[in-house]
This record gives C-alpha cells, structure tokens and sequence, in this order.
C-alpha cells in the first residue's frame, strides 16, 4: 500500500500552493444521450451547469473515466489500472472512479442525483489556509444505539465533495484500495454483491463496503492522524461548546476521530482539509425533503445566516444501487 502511495506521490506530484481546480465532475453508468440516462436526473445536472457558468462542467460516463484512468495511470502505476479491472462489481468501480477522477483532474465530484442549492462561487473557503479538501458529515449518530443505524459512528459523503488534484489524501485511499483489491481478491470475488446491495443501514447505505465512504472515512481518520503538527481551526463554535452535551460512541486514543467533528455548527480544518458540517452535503429538515419540489432550497444570493447558510448541496436518492448495477431508474 505504502509503496504504491509514494509512487502516486512521486509521479503525480501535489502542487500545495495551487488553487483548486474550478471544474464540476457528474458520473453515470451511461452518456447523457443514451436512452438508459436517468431523465429525472437532467434538470438537476442543468442547476449545476447554469449556476456554476463560470465552471468547467463535465458529465461523463463510466467508460470515459475509465479511460482517462488507463491513460493517466497505465505508465507510472499500472496497478491502478489493473486493481480497478478486477473488481467484480459495476457498483464497486462507480465508487472507485469517483476519487480517481478528481484525483487526476480536481474539482467538485456530484452524483447526478443531487441538488446543488447554492451557487459554488458561494460554497465556505478558509481565510487561514486555503482548503484544498472539503468533505461534508454524512452520519452522525450521537446515540447509545448507532450500531444499529450505522457502520460507522461517524461517515464521510462521497456523493458531494471537493479536492485539489493529487491530494495526499486521495493518493492514500486510492492507494489502500488498489492494496485491498490485490491481497483480498479471493475474498472480494466471493461476495454476492446484488445481496450485498440489497443489505443497507439506515442511511440507504451498504453494510458491506468495499469502496464507499466507510473506506472514505477510515482512511481520513488515518490520514489526519499522520499529520506532522497539523494546525487545527475551528470555523465556528458548536452547540457543544456552548452547551456541553455528552458525546457517545467508541473508546479512541486518536487525537483526531469522530469526536472532533461530532455535532459540529461549522467546518473544522485541519491543515489543508476541512471537514464540513452535516447541512452542507445532507441538507436539513428545516429547508429540504419537501415533497413539492426542491426549488426552495436554492440560495443563489447567498442569504441565509448561521448554520443553514454552509448548506450546499445534497443527494436527492433518485437512484438506487440496483439501478446502478442495471443503468436505469426504478
């Protein structure tokens, strides 16, 4: 693992004073064009289009990435090329392809099943240090029975985030899933995947995970923990600080876990990476889940105040992960 990290590090270096790059990725199974597409998902590809004019938008199928991947990898480390050929689900590539797109170009990645409710030019920049990964809470259950609802106590999305090219972080986790698909193939190829997918916790989320945000979410936890003197900026107070409240979960002896970041009020960031709150890729009850349409939630004008306004954008489970496997929509 650790040698095809440096390798990652070494052929495709990361350029630490640079801008993210101002691109939009959207992924599916199929092209825009092909019957198969998902026609639910155009007018909300369209609002990420038309508000974010001033972005590089690119919708792409499957086939096309995987391309760009044979292209991009196949010389300095074929390994990449070949872990993603051997995993034996449609689903499982979906996943792995959506680090490696913003790993070779940078940007924004956005399923085509989501809303973006406020303009990117809008979205939470650092004044201290420019983030150059952005990953928003997707479960956290400050509760006795989390087990029960989740298979982490704390998730990151990787149905929305942002990242500059060739951070080092998506080097590590591409790198920990080309090791995984290598030395647990046997194990991987065993797996009924369809049941698998048809096993989910409370979130619509697998509870096997080979490739989503379970790996995500291990792998940032590694990641930070191996930080050298890393700054630490709390954005925002949380309710926590104001009002103490007791945080639930495992046992850690780890400087950074989900009990930084549980019930935050506004983004953290450590280093270069900052970890945004629940609204910001989920949305809130307050503002989201009407069934009359989404339009509502849109910000365009960045007006909302206090928490609300780091809401961004979030997934709208247009799609299902059978769909996913089939290329169409129930």
């Amino acid at each position: 693992m650790y040698t095809i990290e440096s390798r990652l590090s070494y052929s495709f270096p990361y350029e630490y004073n640079a801008p993210v790059e101002n691109n939009i990725w959207q992924l599916w199974k199929y092209k825009s064009d092909d019957r198969r597409f998902p026609k639910e998902c155009f007018t909300h590809i369209e609002r990420w289009r038309f508000v974010n004019d001033n972005s590089n938008h690119n919708l792409i199928s499957i086939q096309e990435v995987k391309e760009q991947v044979y292209d991009y990898f196949i010389n300095d480390v074929p390994e990449v090329v070949e872990a993603l050929e051997l995993l034996p689900d449609d689903r499982l590539k979906y996943e792995f392809l959506k680090y490696l797109v913003i790993y070779i170009n940078g940007g924004v990645y956005a399923d085509v099943d989501t809303i973006c409710a406020k303009p990117l030019k809008y979205w939470y920049d650092s004044n201290i240090v420019p983030g150059k990964l952005f990953l928003g809470v997707a479960v956290d259950y400050n509760d006795e029975n989390w087990e029960l609802l989740s298979n982490r106590r704390m998730a990151f999305s990787n149905k929305i985030f942002k990242a500059k090219s060739h951070h080092p972080f998506l080097a590590k986790l591409i790198a920990r899933l080309v090791y995984m698909t290598f030395n647990q193939y046997q194990q991987i190829t065993q797996i009924d995947w369809n049941k698998s997918f048809e096993n989910l916790d409370s979130n619509g989320e697998p509870l096997v995970q080979f490739t989503g945000e379970s790996i995500l979410t291990d792998t940032l936890f590694e990641y930070l923990n191996g930080l050298d003197s890393p700054i630490v900026y709390r954005v925002a107070r949380t309710e926590k600080d104001v009002l103490p409240q007791e945080i639930i979960g495992p046992e850690t002896t780890d400087r950074f876990s989900y009990k930084l970041f549980t019930m935050a009020k506004g983004p953290t960031q450590v280093d270069d990476v900052v970890i945004m709150p629940e609204v910001t890729f989920k949305g809130s009850p307050e503002i989201s889940h009407d069934l009359k349409g989404v339009e509502h939630e849109y910000d365009d004008n960045n007006q909302r105040k206090g928490y609300l306004s780091f809401y961004c954008a979030r997934p709208l489970n247009l799609i299902s992960w059978q769909s996913i496997e089939a290329g169409i929509v129930e």
